[in-house]
Parts: C-alpha cells; structure tokens; sequence
C-alpha cells in the first residue's frame, strides 16, 4: 500500500512538473538560437529555434522566432543570388507564418510577419499569383499597424509595398488589370511617409535607412537619395541585412558620383 502512494506520488509529480521541464528546455534552445542570431549566424540560429518548436510547437516565442528565422535566412539566401535556397526558405517562413496565426490570431506580430513572408514570396511569384499577393500584403501590414502602432517593422514592410505598387508603368498597370484584376493602391509620397514613421520609432535602421533611399530614387529627387544613402554607410551594423545595405549603397554613390 505505501509503496503504491509513493509510486502515485511520483507519477503526479512528474506529470505536474514535466511541462515546466519541456518549457525551460524549449526556452535554452531559443536563447541559443538568440546567440547564433546576434552573431549574424542565421543557419544555426534555425537549428536552435527548430529545436525549440520540436519540443513546444505551441510556443509563442518558438513560433515567432523560426518564421522570422526563416524569412531572414530566404532574405540571406536572395542576397547571395542562390534563389532555390531564398524560395525553399520563404516558403517554409509562410508554412510557420499559418501556423503561428491560427495559434495566436491576437497578436500583432503574426501579421507583421504574415506580411513578410507574402512579400518575400512574391518576388518568386508572377501574374495574378503576385497580385493576390500584394493584397495579402497590404491587409496583414495594416492589421499589423492596428494592433500595435508602436512597431516599426510593418511600415518598412506596407512602404516598400507602396513605392513597388506605385512604380509599375502604365503598361505594367493595364496589363495586370486587364487580365488578373484590379491593381491595388499604393504611391510614393505614402512609402515615403511610412519608411519615415518606421525610422521615427526605431532610429538608425540601416534597411528603413537604404529603402527609403530607394524611395527617393524612384521619386526622382536625388539630393534626398544621395543624402539617405550616405546616412547608410555611417551608420553601425546591428542586423545582417546592412552589409548588403550597405555594400549597394556604395555601389549607387559611386554611380552618382561618375
């Protein structure tokens, strides 16, 4: 009989404290992860988050971190012009992306990253695959701005889709909505605004920083550009995208300048 109690003790015990057990362990391997990802060593920083959502897939964190490691890696991947790589990885962002919002349909982030990982896809998509996607874009951009204005990420992301809405020509703009449907709105003086907004809240992004040069070029006014693309290069890198910021921003200087 005693030992039957001590045998249901343990059992209860175990079935109490197993959950924390899994939790602090899911949370080692995002804080690895965490470390990888600082030191701009996105394949690893995955394998940590992987592991993170093996243990707990119904993890906020473990969610949030491998459909974000997925979009940077695909971003990476695109960078160095290896494009099975970037699509492989954005698709699985997307997969993670789902399933992050059927979990967590309250949260800001979901949409942010929603956005993200249709606007990365999109750059592999034509026709009226890219359309639909662009409106996808919009919305989950917008819902993300709704539900926390205080992020800075979904107006980098709703501006670059402005400025490459409002610089499809008339013939691209016909075209598309002749046979795929209506063209969203989108202009530059919004993605202006917008990429500005982001640089307000978060000062200093070496991307919002590069975009919104971008921007300015489409705009035609060039002493904006140049001036935003010089802010670039003076700026400290703090995320992996930079060096590629700030490698094409010398590139354009350099263009201008001949």
């Amino acid at each position: 009989m005693r030992q039957r109690v001590k045998r249901t003790f343990y059992q209860l015990m175990f079935i109490l404290f197993t959950p924390l057990v899994i939790c602090q362990t899911s949370n080692e391997f995002i804080a690895k992860g965490d470390d990888y990802n600082k030191k701009f060593d996105l394949k690893n920083a995955a394998k940590y988050y992987e592991e993170a959502y093996k243990i707990s897939s119904n993890s906020y964190y473990a969610l949030l971190k491998i459909t974000k490691i997925y979009n940077d890696l695909g971003e990476d991947y695109n960078e160095n012009k290896d494009e099975d790589g970037a699509e492989n990885a954005f698709n699985i962002a997307l997969k993670y992306a789902k399933e992050f919002s059927s979990k967590f349909p309250d949260s800001a982030k979901v949409y942010t990253l929603l956005a993200m990982s249709y606007g990365n896809l999109a750059l592999f998509e034509g026709g009226n695959s890219k359309l639909k996607l662009a409106y996808l874009i919009r919305d989950n951009a917008v819902k993300a701005i709704e539900k926390d204005s205080s992020d800075y990420l979904p107006y980098i992301i709703l501006s670059i889709y402005n400025r490459q809405i409002a610089s499809l020509n008339w013939f691209e703009r016909a075209f598309a909505n002749t046979f795929f449907g209506k063209v969203p709105d989108g202009s530059l003086k919004e993605s202006e605004r917008l990429m500005l907004k982001s640089l307000k809240i978060e000062p200093g992004i070496v991307t919002a920083m590069y975009q919104l040069s971008l921007t300015y070029k489409e705009m035609g006014n060039e002493q904006k550009e140049i001036e935003w693309l010089k802010k670039v290069l003076d700026a400290p890198i703090t995320d992996f995208r930079d060096k590629y910021a700030k490698r094409k921003s010398k590139d354009r200087l350099s263009e201008l300048n001949n």
